[in-house]
């Protein structure tokens, strides 16, 4: 799978550069334009394996090499070798187009992914690439693609499972200085002996308005992205459970000022109704936000990610620090934020909704002292609210107490009604006991709770708490 994502991958690295830039008349430094910004990413390299250009059509085969290791999260795992794909680009020169683009437009053009190296895990229809693309300038200007994934199946040895993926279709423009793109896919299926999943109705919605080349030489630039997942569902024949999930969500913004050449990105998870065995859930979210982030500061982290793919692992700890000293302050200047925006749910019990801001602010020098606690929280500003429906945060209070009492020696072999009947007897004291100390507060119908953290006093329902230090 790992290779599907790469071949996948090169082909939006070439797709995303290519398409706004390209004009029939300039096409062949545009290529080298392509090749250059694309190379800037170590993970990656691109390179012209053969190019054939006349005055009606040029015919071009890229070779992307992708550093898999680059793409992992995980520090532990063995070492990746590098992966290799050919794409093959064929272009007709306008205004008069002929061969397979004919037409009248400044440009006419394919790309696509044979996709051989991947046939001998997938399986899909004989002389059929595995990704193409097709795009088309026309003579004003407007650039309009579409682009296909074709449908394949896979047999997933370690678990005796079968996928099928129905594949996929997209398509987009880029007009008036915008690029958008809508894409989808009917149905992934992956099932077993013991188990079946089924990913249905998979969207996905992209509005830039610049093109994605944009993303190779600025650390932001404005966007809004939104993959949606229609319906998933799990059907555990082993555990006899199911799970149901409708309209599993995430979206993503950001933008970019560039008056402060500062950046803010949103980022939005959830879901519409979530069922799992006798759990019920609706409106369930959580949304974050991170703003106020300087553009120098990004480039240089950007920079300086890339240049741990050569360092040997002893000497990361070492050039993190020195990355953090020589540039924590062009980050901590601008005063940024890290805000949970919304953190929801609605259940039979009822409704919860919080909130979480966070920021720096007033910092012109760093301290000595790197990790001064005492700095670092005058300058800090918090500010947070819990709010939930009484019968909610009782019920949720029980599930907490279950747990802990499942975990004590002394009440260990009660029965599951037994450890529910003594939750709750004793959460009824624990939220009064809250509420005494200025901890919580309630309403008729609902519990609430606010804390804030300004000039070093820390307070919780505006009474002032003590910090450990």
């Amino acid at each position: 799978m790992k290779k599907l994502l790469s071949v996948l991958l090169s082909a939006a690295v070439l797709t995303g550069v290519v398409a706004p830039k390209i004009t029939g008349i300039q096409l062949e430094s545009s290529i080298d334009e392509i090749i250059t910004a694309a190379n800037e990413n170590s993970a990656y390299t691109v390179e012209v394996k053969s190019m054939d250009s006349s005055w009606f059509s040029t015919q071009t085969t890229f070779l992307v090499s992708m550093d898999l290791n680059a793409f992992s999260d995980v520090s532990d795992t063995p070492e990746l070798e590098p992966f290799s794909v050919e794409v093959d680009f064929s272009a007709s020169h306008g205004p008069f187009r002929f061969g397979e683009h004919a037409g009248f437009g400044w440009l006419g053009w394919t790309l696509e992914v044979a996709g051989d190296q991947l046939r001998e895990h997938l399986v899909w229809a004989e002389q059929t690439p595995f990704y193409q693309l097709h795009g088309d300038m026309n003579a004003l200007g407007g650039y309009y693609y579409n682009d296909s994934i074709t449908p394949f199946t896979t047999d997933i040895e370690d678990h005796k499972a079968q996928l099928t993926f129905s594949g996929f279709q997209g398509k987009g423009q880029y007009q008036d200085g915008q690029l958008t793109y809508q894409g989808g896919a009917d149905s992934l299926t992956v099932t077993s002996e013991l188990r079946d999943v089924k990913v249905e109705r998979l969207t996905m919605d992209m509005t830039m308005p610049s093109s994605l080349k944009a993303i190779f030489e600025s650390a932001f630039y404005d966007s809004d992205t939104t993959i949606n997942f229609g319906a998933i569902r799990l059907n555990d024949r082993e555990q006899n459970e199911n799970i149901d999930i409708a309209d599993l969500y995430v979206k993503a913004s950001t933008e970019f000022n560039q008056e402060k050449q500062q950046g803010n990105m949103q980022v939005a998870y959830g879901s519409k109704k979530i069922d799992i065995a006798e759990f019920h859930g609706e409106d369930l979210a959580l949304e974050i936000e991170v703003a106020n982030i300087s553009q120098e500061f990004l480039k240089s982290y950007q920079d300086f990610a890339n240049s741990l793919n050569t360092l040997p692992a002893e000497d990361a700890g070492a050039k993190a620090m020195e990355f953090m000293s020589a540039n924590l302050l062009s980050l901590v200047a601008g005063e940024p934020q890290v805000n949970i925006t919304s953190l929801r749910g609605t259940f039979p019990q009822g409704s919860f909704n919080s909130n979480l801001h966070t920021s720096l602010v007033g910092i012109s020098a760093l301290p000595e002292q790197s990790l001064d606690p005492a700095f670092w929280l005058s300058h800090a500003l918090v500010d947070g609210k819990l709010s939930g429906d009484k019968a909610l945060i009782e019920f949720m209070a029980v599930q907490v107490m279950k747990v802990q009492l499942k975990n004590n020696p002394q009440t260990q072999g009660m029965s599951e009604e037994q450890l529910e009947q003594v939750a709750a007897q004793q959460v009824p004291t624990i939220l009064e006991s809250l509420e005494q100390q200025g901890l919580l507060v309630s309403t008729n119908d609902g519990y609430s709770s606010n804390i804030s953290l300004k000039d070093s006093e820390f307070k919780v329902n505006e009474k002032p708490m003590p910090l450990p230090l």
